[in-house]
């Protein structure tokens, strides 16, 4: 089992919940809606505290990922200013940005899924769940 995978198990456990928004309110962090243009979502670290900001255009399923990928910053990489390493250094995002998509597949996605779906390749379990194929491909092509 994967690190994050046994993360995301552990919080499901202690949570009592697969919903990330009812886990970043158990956790203390701040979460703002607003119309963030082209942009899903944004996790920052300021002065000891975590805050999500997700745009309020997306769909509820939309909402339901952009919350938990944001989530997986908050828990796996918490003091990362994805602003300040783009512009000042040579950090390469793209692994945190992977690892949150990871997060956010194992929290939102039921291991069973693809039960439902016996034969059918995940680009066809993507139309009918309405899940971005990047999560599918997250959870069960390891």
């Amino acid at each position: 089992m994967s690190e994050i995978k046994n993360t995301v198990n552990k919080l499901i456990n202690k949570y009592k919940t697969r919903d990330p928004f009812e886990m970043a309110e158990e956790l203390g962090i701040w979460i703002y809606e607003t119309d963030l243009g082209n942009i899903e979502g944004h996790y920052m670290y300021a002065k000891r505290k975590k805050v999500f900001f997700i745009n309020s255009n997306l769909s509820e399923q939309d909402r339901l990922l952009c919350c938990a990928h944001e989530l997986g910053h908050a828990l796996l990489h918490t003091k990362s200013n994805v602003y300040f390493n783009n512009s000042r250094t040579f950090f390469n995002q793209f692994r945190h940005e992977n690892e949150a998509d990871e997060f956010a597949a194992e929290l939102i996605l039921n291991d069973n899924l693809l039960s439902n779906y016996e034969g059918f390749p995940l680009e066809v379990i993507s139309n009918c769940e309405q899940i971005p194929l990047k999560y599918l491909n997250f959870k069960f092509n390891k």
